[in-house]
């Protein structure tokens, strides 16, 4: 009896019915809303630091950092770093995808690892990226072999 609960558990997570495009909107709005809040307090610890050490922001120019290239890289760490920790840590789940009862998952129906997450990460900071959802697979799930379902109804 209880190998056929969970060999139905399995064929229930391998068919779980795919997020609409509602919800991955949604899931996108809610998340980028949140990573701006990070990036803001970041910025402010950045700002703050420079407040401390007494020195200028007039010889930062308009740059957080001082360097165009190097606020590129902290930002582009830290939109990895926020993806990463929340879908791995939660196995697949950011806070979006909690609101809107969904989760990233294999294209097997399993659980997505730390290293499926980074990958999906890696993936969204692409150009354009955003815009591949409008072909119904958004590119960090086509390269990254995962899907967005909805664990709750």
């Amino acid at each position: 009896m209880e190998q056929e609960t969970s060999l139905l558990d399995i064929e229930n997570e391998i068919y779980a019915e795919p997020a609409s495009t509602g919800q991955r909107f949604a899931n996108y709005i809610i998340d980028i809303i949140i990573f701006y809040v990070v990036l803001f307090a970041v910025g402010t610890m950045i700002g703050l630091g420079y407040v401390a050490s007494n020195t200028s922001f007039d010889s930062r120019g308009s740059s957080l950092t001082g360097s165009k290239f190097v606020d590129y890289i902290l930002i582009y760490s830290i939109y990895i770093l926020f993806y990463t920790l929340f879908e791995g840590a939660s196995k697949g789940r950011t806070i979006g995808k909690w609101i809107t009862g969904t989760k990233a998952v294999t294209q097997s129906g399993t659980d997505i690892t730390w290293d499926d997450a980074f990958k999906r990460s890696l993936s969204r900071i692409v150009p354009f990226e955003p815009f591949s959802a409008f072909g119904g697979n958004p590119w960090h799930d086509r390269w990254t072999h995962t899907k967005v379902i909805k664990v709750r109804k």
